[in-house]
């Protein structure tokens, strides 16, 4: 975690505070949440999240500091911004009965602030009940919770997959309890589809332990998994409102770099980091937002977790 002098601080809206459709960001930010690794940003990370912990928003907001100003040379910089919905964020307020969170992110790991806050909407009132009120409040601890969880859930699925590699890289005439070839995955997936009650037909099966292995996480694990969804699967990073994802079902080697609020869905090449093509051509990124995200693979951690991130795809 970072010290006292690190932290944040946010002037509007405060927790719990009512906004309309229309309202002002503002706030003080360290100079350590914008370090990128590779220079300085103008902008911090801002999410808008619902009530089941869901981001629905992803963007940013921007730093006004002014060389002349005071707060510069103690290291604190101001950040503002006016943001306003519209009708296509409308249905997750609503579901949300009007108690949304907003998540503020520096670019290292600890970096962030979440803020509850209560919109209302013209002609439309709300009247949460009592458990949607008290999980309101807990929506940044969840959310920090289900990150240890997956965490921990994405480091013991690497260890079973590498268990299981290692078997299925056993030859014919090593030394081993085991004698079998590359079809074994699945060979295994066939005999769970047949009658359990057929004990002997899976006796020589050499993934077994892996299997129960990874069953017994994933109950472990359930909320947090059904937290992530099949959307946040595979988020490898995050700058000035983009976002970086491999999808596991994509056959080549490219990874998607994802704005929200701008609908901008595009396909890098990896390991090239190059713009390959849009998903959705009617918005593009601009070149100098392709540079900074070039950048940013180019800092060691960050390519290698998207390096390790394309290893663990099937």
């Amino acid at each position: 975690m970072h010290d006292e002098e690190n932290n944040i601080t946010i002037l509007k809206p405060k927790p719990y505070e009512e906004v309309g459709i229309r309202f002002i960001i503002e706030g003080l930010a360290p100079k350590s949440w914008l370090d990128t690794g590779f220079g300085m940003s103008n902008s911090i990370s801002l999410e808008f999240i619902n009530i089941d912990g869901q981001t629905f928003i992803g963007t940013s907001v921007y730093i006004i500091a002014d060389k002349n100003d005071q707060l510069e040379s103690k290291n604190r910089l101001r950040f503002y911004g006016v943001f306003q919905f519209n009708q296509f964020n409308a249905s997750f307020i609503i579901e949300s009965r009007g108690r949304i969170t907003l998540k503020l992110s520096g670019y290292k790991e600890g970096y962030q602030l979440f803020i509850p806050i209560i919109v209302k909407i013209p002609n439309y009132k709300f009247k949460p009940g009592r458990k949607i009120i008290n999980k309101h409040g807990k929506i940044g601890e969840m959310i920090l919770q289900y990150e240890r969880d997956l965490k921990d859930y994405n480091e013991k699925i690497e260890n079973i997959r590498i268990s299981r590699q290692r078997k299925n890289d056993l030859a014919e005439d090593d030394d081993s309890n085991y004698r079998y070839g590359r079809n074994w995955e699945v060979m295994g997936s066939i005999l769970n589809i047949l009658d359990r009650s057929t004990k002997g037909s899976k006796k020589d099966y050499p993934f077994i332990e892996e299997d129960l292995a990874e069953k017994k996480l994933k109950r472990k694990y359930k909320d947090a998994i059904k937290w992530r969804g099949p959307l946040l699967h595979g988020l490898v990073g995050k700058m000035d409102g983009f976002e970086f994802r491999v999808y596991s079902n994509d056959h080549d080697k490219h990874f998607h770099v994802i704005h929200k609020q701008k609908r901008i869905n595009a396909r890098f090449s990896f390991p090239e980091i190059k713009l390959v093509n849009y998903k959705n051509i009617r918005n593009s990124i601009r070149a100098k937002d392709c540079d900074k995200i070039i950048a940013f693979f180019k800092v060691p951690e960050n390519f290698k977790k998207l390096e390790e991130e394309f290893q663990r795809r099937p």
